[in-house]
């Protein structure tokens, strides 16, 4: 056991940093179908594009913080909000970088090709292609914010490294770039945030570690009942090693490695009755930050003193305790009959 005097220093600076935590942060979303090649691939990228911006949608975030460039604008006006080429990508991750805010999620999901067994490994877009370092280097501007990084086509191994970064999920649809053959990984992926298949626990949202493990059994269950051999083996990183695994585990795990940050960051919101009040609406808000702070505090459980993350979890946990009486208050209130 260390020090009381030097855990309680530490105790002050973890209370320090879990204080600026926002209270209820925001999400955002920018999906891009690369260039399909053939009009079945267009097609294919654009309904694997359309579902996940659905499903964005439909789970809570705002329309406003939701884009989608696609291959071709004519193919469906109403949701693709520009063309996919390669400065209109970085000019929407900076548009990013200015929509949102300092402990914001941010997720940045591929469709479509791309390759990397000779040469860096890119992402294909109708004009010229943006390799991995240029991707890595426009996030840098999203400093601060968590971040969820997908690129779901064929030879996509290869953006792991580049893109690896503490506070960072970073998920390929392969192991490296000479996995080369047509990925079936992103139909999966956006099978899982549309509807409840993704939804393991059941809590109404699908989180990034879920998506990617439904992605995962499913590609397995195509190539197995098919009698095919494998040619996609997807990985995911976010412990900025920047070696993605192949099956990684959540934040409960008392030695895990990647997966941890991946199960508390969601696609969508904690769904809430339109019919709530400002009041109640503001306290559910109240309720997210807290839970929030309590999934960053369990990110750090195993740097801190356990007296002092016990200290600092019972404390949060009181918080939002106070928050869910306060809920169940006002909801009995509402309940109680007109004399």
């Amino acid at each position: 056991m260390k020090r009381r005097g030097a855990a309680r220093a530490l105790r002050l600076t973890v209370a320090g940093l879990l204080s600026v935590a926002p209270l209820c942060a925001d999400t955002h979303l920018l999906v891009v179908a690369g260039v399909g090649g053939e009009e079945a691939y267009t097609g294919r990228f654009h309904l694997w594009s359309t579902r996940v911006v659905d499903a964005a949608i439909a789970g809570g975030l705002a329309p406003e913080n939701v884009v989608y460039l696609g291959e071709r604008e004519d193919f469906d006006p109403e949701r693709i909000n520009g063309r996919s080429i390669g400065e209109n990508v970085l000019a929407e991750i900076a548009a990013l970088a200015e929509r949102s805010s300092a402990g914001d999620d941010v997720w940045i999901i591929l469709f479509g090709h791309g390759s990397g067994a000779a040469g860096p490994p890119r992402f294909n877009l109708p004009g010229r292609d943006l390799v991995a370092d240029e991707y890595a280097a426009a996030l840098e501007q999203l400093a601060g914010r968590r971040v969820v990084f997908i690129n779901a086509s064929s030879a996509s191994g290869g953006f792991i490294g580049p893109l690896s970064k503490e506070g960072r999920v970073v998920i390929t649809a392969t192991k490296s770039g000479g996995q080369s053959n047509e990925s079936l990984f992103g139909g999966f992926l956006a099978e899982a945030f549309d509807g409840d298949a993704g939804d393991a626990n059941k809590d109404g949202r699908t989180s990034a570690l879920e998506a990617f493990a439904f992605a995962q059994r499913e590609i397995e269950r195509y190539y197995r009942q098919n009698g095919l051999l494998r040619t996609e083996n997807a990985l995911l990183d976010d412990d900025g090693d920047g070696m993605g695994s192949p099956e990684p585990v959540g934040v409960e795990a008392s030695e895990a490695t990647d997966g941890r940050l991946a199960s508390l960051l969601y696609l969508g919101q904690e769904a809430q009755p339109s019919t709530l009040t400002a009041e109640a609406r503001e306290l559910a808000d109240r309720r997210a930050g807290i839970q929030r702070r309590i999934d960053e505090l369990r990110l750090q459980r195993e740097t801190l003193d356990e007296e002092v993350y016990l200290s600092e979890l019972q404390e949060l946990m009181v918080e939002l305790a106070l928050v869910d009486r306060e809920l169940e208050e006002m909801a009995a209130g509402d309940e109680e009959p007109e004399p």
